[in-house]
């Protein structure tokens, strides 16, 4: 794309404080407010990473992160059926606490990148460690938004940029089964934002685990604003 069209591409969904706005391709605005997740899913999320953290300390073998990979659905008007796909998603703090984390894992990143990719025995305590800092506040997370890195420009990618809406989907494991759906407004974002390089730091922490694809070229981000959300998971039926 040129600069021109990441720049339109990057303002056509703009938040202040508590509303986004989508700017359509005809000039027209509509507005959304946005929303926190509830305090189940937060709970969920947080319990979660701290197992899989545990996990990763303890050098155990991670077949899937339920926690971090969700269904994300996208489409465009034109589409008889949705786009799906897994996706990984993190979260970002509040733009007042953004500077503070991103020291912590950005130094922790540049301290891995002295060493060979493969080292990660050397690295673990270091990883975890400011990984579990961020966690350990979820006071400081905006829990209004999720964070993305795109890394093909594929089908998920030509939606957004099409219509910039889409729906995640989590499902957790035995024997709860927790599952949300949360539907979001999408703000397409640039390497020089705060956001981009909180989630490519974080995820570089983790980029050799088991249960990531390695990966090198991310050349946006997104924050998919919370717009709605639906408790999805299963209960008996009595009648």
């Amino acid at each position: 794309m040129t600069a021109v069209d990441t720049h339109t591409l990057t303002q056509r969904v703009q938040v202040t404080g508590d509303i986004a706005r989508y700017h359509n391709e005809a000039g027209d605005e509509r507005e959304f407010p946005v929303k926190e997740l509830p305090e189940r899913f937060v709970q969920w999320q947080l319990d979660y990473k701290r197992g899989v953290y545990d996990a990763i300390e303890r050098d155990e073998y991670i077949a899937f992160n339920a926690g971090h990979l969700p269904v994300v659905g996208t489409g465009d008007r034109e589409q008889l059926v949705p786009n799906l796909a897994n996706k990984g998603i993190g979260f970002t703090p509040k733009d007042e606490h953004v500077e503070h984390y991103l020291g912590i894992v950005e130094a922790a990143v540049e301290k891995i990148q002295e060493l060979p990719p493969h080292a990660v025995d050397d690295t673990r305590a270091l990883r975890v460690g400011a990984a579990r800092e961020f966690y350990a506040h979820p006071e400081h997370i905006d829990w209004r938004r999720l964070a993305l890195l795109e890394i093909f420009e594929g089908t998920t990618y030509h939606n957004l940029t099409r219509h910039p809406f889409a729906s995640v989907l989590w499902t957790g494991n035995a024997p709860v089964f927790l599952s949300f759906q949360v539907d979001c407004i999408v703000e397409i974002v640039t390497p020089d934002d705060p956001r981009y390089r909180f989630s490519w730091a974080m995820r570089r922490l983790f980029e050799y685990e088991p249960f990531h694809v390695v990966q090198t070229m991310f050349p946006y981000a997104y924050a998919f604003w919370v717009t709605d959300w639906h408790d999805k998971t299963p209960k008996r039926r009595h009648k």
